[in-house]
């Protein structure tokens, strides 16, 4: 039997929103804090959240879990889809979010109406140390699967770069700046037609189990997370996924661009597990 072809919605579901914002990044890339932050300041505070869902497939049917606001306030969905998505009223903001995978040039509209698309990034090394952290929290992996896993990661990360070197209409979300600058996370919501009425870092979210480091941390403030390649500087898996990004032209490149202190910082933290390296561009 055939499967049914992908739809752009589900022709049975009476759910129209006002705005749709389509958001890729990498996991461990702070995707659910600055998506917190949008549905916080959803125009109106009713917002659905489909989360984790398929590249290119229809949320309705492939999201991972739901998440619903109305009047700001996180309410527990009841009953069937249809029911549910009506409880967040007439024209909410919805979010779908999509984890390790980039847009397509040009993509169909899901609900008709105002759509944005929303890139979320990291910089490199700590964006790195908390995916290794997180996989090595997985017993079922070995070593060898765990630097297929981070390879793998790395290469989908390299196309983000690059979108975030040439958007276009596409809107790039630096978690490093957000997690740093209120004027940024105001300036990103005015661009999204969000409001900014909340402007805080809102409490962590449970999201695949939190943070990697301190996954009993609640207030996204007390988060170091622009420490995460430092306190996974001794691991050799970490210092060897170094040498082996050091030694890809391509990626190495795009990571001095957008992160030069990353650059620099790969060398150190790779010499430091005992490996010789040599960065495009850097005589020693």
């Amino acid at each position: 039997m055939n499967a049914r072809p992908a739809m752009p919605f589900e022709p049975d579901l009476d759910f129209q929103p006002s705005r749709v914002l389509r958001v890729y990044g990498m996991r461990r890339s702070g995707n659910h804090a600055i998506l917190d932050g949008f549905l916080r300041n959803a125009p109106g505070g009713n917002a659905v959240f489909f989360n984790n869902c398929k590249k290119a497939r229809d949320p309705i049917r492939t999201h991972r879990s739901l998440e619903l606001r109305r009047d700001g306030q996180v309410i527990r969905a009841k009953g069937p889809l249809n029911a549910a998505l009506s409880q967040v009223g007439q024209g909410p903001l919805a979010i779908v979010s999509v984890e390790d995978a980039m847009p397509r040039p040009a993509e169909r509209p899901l609900w008709g109406g105002e759509e944005q698309t929303v890139l979320i990034y990291r910089g490199f090394l700590n964006w790195s140390a908390s995916l290794l952290k997180k996989i090595k929290g997985n017993a079922s992996y070995g070593t060898v699967e765990r630097t297929r896993i981070m390879t793998t990661a790395c290469r989908t990360y390299g196309r983000a770069l690059k979108l975030a070197s040439d958007p276009g209409a596409m809107v790039p979300v630096l978690y490093d700046r957000w997690i740093a600058s209120e004027p940024y996370r105001a300036q990103t919501l005015e661009a999204l037609g969000l409001e900014t009425r909340d402007l805080g870092l809102g409490d962590v979210q449970r999201y695949g189990g939190g943070s990697s480091f301190q996954p009993d941390t609640r207030d996204a403030a007390s988060l170091g997370t622009d420490r995460r390649a430092d306190q996974l500087a001794d691991d050799p898996e970490f210092g060897i996924l170094l040498w082996l990004v050091a030694h890809d032209l391509e990626l190495a490149e795009s990571i001095a661009e957008h992160f030069p202190q990353d650059a620099e910082r790969i060398l150190r933290l790779a010499e430091t597990a005992g490996l010789s390296i040599h960065l495009p561009g850097r005589t020693s």
